[in-house]
C-alpha cells in the first residue's frame, strides 16, 4: 500500500493512518517529501486553462468565441509560427498562460508506399 503512494521505505514515513475503509494515509518526513514552491520562496501563478481551437484540420469557432478570439486572430498567430494552412494541423490549443501548442499531422515520407 505504501508503494502505491510512492513510498518505498518506512524511513520516509513520519505518520501512518489506517482509514476506516482500510486504506492508509501517509505523512512523510519533511526531508523526504516533495519540494514545494513555497519552500523555495516562489509564488507561481495558476495556469490558465487550455482551449482546443483546432481539431483535425478544422477551426473550433465556438471555442474561439468562448475566449473572445477571432478566426483572423488564430490565422495570424499560426502564420507567425510558420503554419500555412489549418488543414495541416491535427490538434491545436491555446491558453493565456502558455500561448499556442500545435501538433501538425505527421509528415508523409514519399519513400514509404
Amino acid at each position: 500500500m505504501l508503494r502505491k503512494q510512492g513510498v518505498f521505505t518506512l524511513r520516509e514515513v513520519r505518520d501512518l493512518y489506517l482509514e476506516p475503509g482500510g486504506d492508509i494515509s501517509v505523512k512523510l518526513h519533511t526531508k523526504t517529501g516533495s519540494v514545494t514552491p513555497e519552500m523555495l520562496g516562489l509564488n507561481p501563478g495558476d495556469e490558465a486553462p487550455s482551449i482546443l481551437v483546432i481539431e483535425e484540420g478544422k477551426i473550433k469557432e465556438e471555442e474561439l468565441r468562448s475566449v473572445k478570439k477571432s478566426k483572423e486572430w488564430l490565422l495570424e498567430g499560426l502564420q507567425k509560427r510558420n503554419y500555412k494552412t489549418i488543414e495541416d494541423i491535427l490538434y491545436g490549443e491555446w491558453s493565456e498562460t502558455d500561448g499556442f501548442y500545435i501538433q501538425p499531422y505527421p509528415q508523409k515520407n514519399s519513400n514509404i508506399p
